[in-house]
């Protein structure tokens, strides 16, 4: 665990700071690359500056003597996603104690959410992380929240068994919305959330969402030539992700979204095959698949995709 001194006033938003994480690391590890690899979590909190890393001691040493770097101690409990970067609200907090439970995210009206169980298909890939299926389960709750923060905010207990799941704090609205997301199979009251037994079996399924065309376990022909890729790495290239991609077919267009005023990735992207064919296998075969670290998550892209961005604000309703 790396504690940092505050960054330069200039860096506002939460990914130009951990490129400043990124870039005091890579002094050490010798690539930018490799050091985004290493850093498994982030604090961002204003006074409470700091990230996790898997490095060896020697590393670790030539770390703690750079010029900013405040600490460098082991992380005690590294199975846990709840680190103690000096105040308890920093990064992102599950299974908070149960005097915490009631307290609303603020991002409904007071009085509005209510506590939910989500059940999701199996995330697919292999040798999979803690960490990797808390990230697959942020990035199906930001298909509903609009970013990672807020999806973070509302998550409180997280399922790692057999049965894949999460908890969640949200209003009607955006828990009939999250129902029909692919690869959501039910979303239902959590009827005992101060309780951290929690029955993600799928009995008495509630307010279950109908199952999208693409969702993985139903794919065999999709009428289109064109998938849409959420969930990348900023540090992904499109050189990357064609090489990812062309064994299944030949490839018209691989396009990741830039974000006009900062020119960096927006962390999603549009690949477009020569036919159904080749689109439908590799949505089969790359939903879920990690690259540069991070799981992806392929659809079938819509006219009018959502506009994924991550630490973008969620629009009023």
């Amino acid at each position: 665990m790396v504690l940092m001194q505050e960054p330069s006033p200039e860096l506002n938003s939460k990914e130009e700071i951990i490129d400043y994480y990124v870039k005091n690391l890579e002094r050490v590890v010798g690539s930018e690359k490799d050091a985004q690899m290493c850093i498994y979590d982030a604090c961002c909190t204003r006074n409470n500056y700091g990230f996790c890393c898997d490095i060896d001691q020697d590393a670790a040493d030539e770390l703690a003597r750079l010029p900013g770097v405040l600490s460098v101690r082991p992380d005690l409990d590294l199975g846990s996603v709840q680190k103690d970067y000096g105040l308890s609200d920093c990064g992102v907090e599950l299974n908070p104690p149960s005097s915490l439970y009631s307290r609303s995210p603020l991002l409904f009206t007071p009085g509005a959410s209510k506590h939910w169980i989500v059940r999701v298909e199996k995330p697919l890939g292999v040798l999979i992380t803690k960490k990797q299926v808390v990230d697959y389960y942020v990035r199906v709750l930001t298909k509903v929240m609009g970013n990672e923060n807020d999806a973070q905010m509302c998550m409180y207990h997280v399922s790692l068994q057999s049965n894949y799941g999460f908890c969640c704090e949200l209003d009607d609205a955006c828990a009939q919305e999250l129902a029909g997301v692919p690869s959501v199979l039910s979303v239902r009251l959590d009827e005992n959330f101060e309780s951290n037994d929690k029955d993600y079996g799928g009995e008495k399924l509630e307010n279950s969402g109908p199952q999208d065309s693409s969702s993985p376990s139903q794919v065999t022909n999709i009428k289109t030539k064109k998938l849409f890729v959420t969930g990348l790495s900023f540090y992904t290239s499109e050189k990357t992700l064609r090489a990812a991609f062309e064994g299944f077919g030949q490839l018209v267009e691989v396009k990741i979204i830039m974000d006009k005023i900062s020119k960096r990735s927006k962390g999603y992207a549009f690949i477009e095959y020569t036919t159904e064919e080749a689109a439908a296998t590799a949505l089969k075969e790359m939903n879920g698949k990690i690259i540069n670290g991070w799981m992806i998550t392929v659809d079938v892209a819509k006219k009018n995709p959502p506009k994924y961005s991550r630490g973008r604000p969620r629009p009023a309703t």
